[in-house]
C-alpha cells in the first residue's frame, strides 16, 4: 500500500532492480514538475521548461538584478520516502550556468534543503551517480557542514534543480531521468 501511495502521488515506477524511476522521456514525466525563478522575493531571472520527445527540457537566464540570483525545476509537493534507497542516478546534459540536485523536507523556504553539485556536461549526455548521505544541508544558498541522513529520507517532499551559480546568464538543463536505488 505504501508503495503504492508513493508511485500514486509521486508519479514514479518501481522497477524490477527494486528502484525508484522518474523517467521523463518515455513517461513523460514532467508535466509534474514547475519552474519557480527568483521573482517570489522580487528577482528578475527567467526560467520555463519544454517537455520534449524524450526529455524534459529547462531554460533560461539567471539576473542578479533586484537581489535575484536563481531558477530552479522542482517536483510539486508530495511526500516521498527514499530511506531505502543510498544512491541517486541522473542522467542529463547541461551548458552555462552549472546546477545542483535538491531534496527538501519543508515547504517553508527559509529551512535549511539539501543539495549536491552537478558537473556542467557541454551539452553532452551524462549519467552520474552519488550517494544520498552527500548531500550537504543548505540556508537560503549557503553550504552547512552538515550531510543528509539517512533517516531524513523518509521525510523527503520535493525534488528538484537549481541553478548553482549566483551569477549573469544563460542556461540548459536537459533531464532524462533519476532513479533511486
Amino acid at each position: 500500500m505504501k508503495t503504492q501511495l508513493i508511485i500514486l502521488l509521486f508519479s514514479l515506477t518501481l522497477n524490477q532492480q527494486n528502484s525508484i524511476l522518474i523517467d521523463f522521456g518515455k513517461e513523460k514525466k514532467g508535466r509534474y514538475w514547475n519552474v519557480v525563478n527568483d521573482g517570489v522575493m522580487g528577482g528578475l531571472s527567467k526560467g520555463g521548461k519544454k517537455i520534449t520527445k524524450n526529455s524534459l527540457l529547462f531554460m533560461g537566464e539567471v539576473s542578479l538584478d533586484n537581489n535575484g540570483g536563481f531558477s530552479s525545476l522542482r517536483r510539486s509537493f508530495s511526500k516521498i520516502d527514499i530511506s531505502n534507497y543510498n544512491d541517486v542516478e541522473i542522467r542529463y546534459r547541461s551548458s552555462g550556468i552549472s546546477f545542483a540536485f535538491s531534496l527538501a523536507v519543508s515547504r517553508r523556504w527559509y529551512v535549511p534543503n539539501y543539495k549536491i553539485s552537478l558537473e556542467s556536461t557541454s551539452s553532452e549526455w551524462k549519467t552520474t551517480t552519488f550517494k544520498l548521505t552527500d548531500l550537504r544541508k543548505h540556508y537560503i544558498g549557503k553550504a552547512l557542514k552538515d550531510r543528509l541522513k539517512k533517516e531524513t529520507l523518509k521525510d523527503i517532499i520535493r525534488i528538484g534543480f537549481i541553478t548553482d551559480q549566483k551569477k549573469y546568464g544563460e542556461f540548459e538543463f536537459e533531464l532524462d531521468y533519476i532513479k533511486f536505488k
